[in-house]
């Protein structure tokens, strides 16, 4: 009986401690929770976190994460896009980064800055006289350097008179290039200023070289001189050149004074004068054209066309072409080393419709030129005094080879009554053949040539900005 009434007593107890903290209780009966016991706990709590842009563009979304714990942002550093004007530098996250709690929104923030741009100040020659580094958007460029200058020449004297283009507000990096003034000190040299004949059909201006020198006399006192910074050789008032003959595929030809060309040998060619043949002119602005095929040049040296990061350049398209560069560099510094103001800036049109196709995939943009090549359209032009059908052999498009060129490897007739006319380029690509353009033969006649062509001529156009 006393057993009994104890084992009663515990079983009275534990029930009163079930019913006292029947959690207690019940965790110690079935293993799942309670101090001492917990092998799960309750369920962690989790958040998800939204990265954008200021523009409100999700760059970012992190699920399921820890309370508690920091947030991390794992993609590019945010950009955002500037203006001429501004650029902006990524500076953080709003809110401020902070322990997660509950779902939540960082949006990037940037801080503006004022654009700024490099400008070049340049001399006439190239050289360059000044960097500005810095200079912010809007604010109009000094140059602090020295006066530019340009050397004399024979008679000629030359004053800074400003810079090129207009100096102004900065808007993106520039470079200004001194202009100067001639200022003759005694009698006007010719070339140097544009001459207009009587008849308003030739203009003579510029200098290259273009007749044999075969006076003795004279090439010995040539052979004494050396060269100017040009390139070129000064005697009394005269410029003169040198060349190593090269003659093409060793034809048989000679000078206009008669002497035969030996390729190898050395010649010496006076600088004349330039004569342009005047296609168009009013309100002081002339068309000009050479009247002699004053050197000779490849278009383009490949046949290949090559990668502009995702553009196809085709052998035969003249704004990447090599006579392009060449015009307006070599050819356009020589000739007018003496005096270049009156060449104007040109907008020259290159699209289809100056070619032999209406429509021509092989036709490029538009390009700005000091010195350029007539098309395939001016040459069937009759304003321009040339016949109307490109297969004629239209005597005004004939033209002949300067003595220089032949010796400079230019191809030429030897056939009486073509004789030493050349062939020579239009700026025109064929709309066949990727690795053709369009040449004048020298019969005057137009025709498709493999771009490589370095025996074919140049024969340059101008637009001048002239009021006699």
């Amino acid at each position: 009986m006393k057993r009994k009434t104890i084992a009663t007593l515990m079983l009275a107890v534990g029930l009163s401690l079930c019913a006292f903290g029947a959690t207690a209780c019940g965790d110690a009966n079935d293993g799942k929770s309670g101090a001492g016991g917990n092998t799960g706990g309750e369920k962690e709590k989790t958040y998800t976190v939204t990265w954008k842009s200021d523009d409100g563009k999700v760059l970012e979304t992190d699920k399921n994460v820890k309370a508690g714990s920091m947030p991390s942002y794992d993609g590019a550093i945010p950009a955002k896009d500037g203006t001429a004007q501004c650029y902006y530098v990524f500076a953080g996250w709003s809110p401020e980064l902070a322990k997660v709690t509950a779902d939540v929104t960082y949006t990037a923030t940037f801080t503006e800055y004022t654009s700024r741009f490099t400008v070049t100040w340049k001399n006439y020659d190239g050289t360059v006289l000044e960097t500005d580094d810095d200079v912010e958007y809007g604010a109009t460029p000094e140059y602090n350097g020295p006066t530019p200058q340009r050397a004399s020449m024979l008679d000629i004297n030359y004053e800074f008179s400003g810079w090129s283009p207009s100096v102004g507000a900065v808007t993106d990096n520039v470079t200004y290039t001194a202009q100067f003034t001639a200022k003759y000190t005694g009698d006007q040299v010719a070339g140097v200023v544009p001459k207009l004949s009587e008849d308003g059909k030739t203009v003579q201006y510029g200098f290259y070289p273009q007749t044999h020198v075969s006076d003795q006399a004279v090439t010995a006192e040539l052979d004494k001189l050396e060269p100017t910074s040009i390139g070129w050789y000064l005697l009394g008032n005269d410029f003169y050149a040198k060349q190593t003959a090269q003659v093409c595929n060793g034809e048989s030809y000679a000078f206009d004074d008669g002497t035969a060309i030996e390729d190898g040998a050395e010649y010496w060619f006076k600088c004349d004068v330039i004569t342009w043949r005047v296609l168009s002119g009013e309100n002081g602005t002339y068309y000009l054209l050479a009247d002699k095929l004053l050197d000779t040049h490849a278009y383009y040296a490949e046949y290949a066309d090559r990668k502009t990061g995702d553009d196809t350049v085709y052998a035969n398209n003249y704004e990447r072409s090599d006579i392009r560069t060449w015009l307006n560099g070599y050819f356009y510094a020589m000739a007018f080393a003496r005096d270049s103001s009156y060449v104007a800036t040109t907008t020259v049109s290159n699209g289809a419709t100056t070619t032999a196709a209406a429509t021509n995939g092989y036709a490029c943009g538009d390009t700005t030129d000091k010195v350029y090549l007539p098309s395939y359209q001016d040459y069937i032009t009759a304003d321009y005094g040339f016949a109307t059908a490109a297969d004629d052999k239209s005597a005004t498009r004939e033209c002949k080879t300067t003595d220089y060129a032949r010796a400079r490897g230019a191809w030429c007739n030897t056939a009486s009554g073509l004789k030493n006319n050349g062939s020579y380029w239009t700026r025109s690509p064929s709309g066949k053949y990727y690795y053709c353009a369009w040449n004048v033969n020298s019969g005057g006649y137009l025709s498709e040539y493999a771009v490589d062509g370095a025996s074919h001529c140049v024969r340059p156009c101008i637009t001048l900005s002239y009021s006699a």
